[in-house]
């Protein structure tokens, strides 16, 4: 009898600790789902209003370099009265899918005066912070003698 009473404590412990390491990582899932939809509103309603350096904290370090060459390059070149016709901007996280423990692919819904866009970004693990991640792609060989095409709507380039 003592070998039954031991064997069904041991199967309750057993039982207690699997309930316990569920519970934990459903809780720890769920805290990073949340962090990853501040980060992704945090930075999408900072650069969806024009306003990049409101959106750095939410950006990684690839991704910092992408709202340097917007501040620098494209919105200097976007005609004023079209920022202030597309602004302000409403932000709504549609959906979250994690693709692994580091890295998750963010849906969301952008409304405008202007237009409504639907669209995905992603969002990473960088040194235990989530951050959007949306790297530049220009050679950083760049010299000056080099253009790029940036594709736009001709109706918003200044004149």
């Amino acid at each position: 009898m003592p070998e039954l009473f031991y064997f069904n404590e041991m199967k309750r412990h057993i039982l207690f600790s699997l309930l316990l390491i569920v519970a934990t990582s459903l809780t720890s899932c769920n805290n990073d789902t949340k962090q990853i939809e501040k980060t992704a509103y945090g930075y999408l309603n900072a650069t969806g209003n024009y306003l990049t350096e409101e959106a750095r904290p939410f950006a990684s370090p690839e991704t910092q370099k992408t709202l340097d060459f917007l501040k620098d390059v494209l919105i200097p070149l976007t005609d004023t009265s079209y920022i202030a016709a597309n602004t302000p901007a409403e932000i709504t996280i549609d959906s979250i899918n994690l693709t692994n423990e580091d890295s998750a692919v963010v849906f969301y819904t952008k409304v405008t005066p202007l237009k409504t866009l639907e669209a995905q970004i992603t969002v990473v693990k960088f040194d235990g912070k989530w951050l959007v991640d949306i790297p530049l792609d220009i050679p950083e060989d760049t010299t000056s003698n080099q253009t790029f095409t940036v594709p736009a709507a001709p109706s918003i380039i200044k004149q």
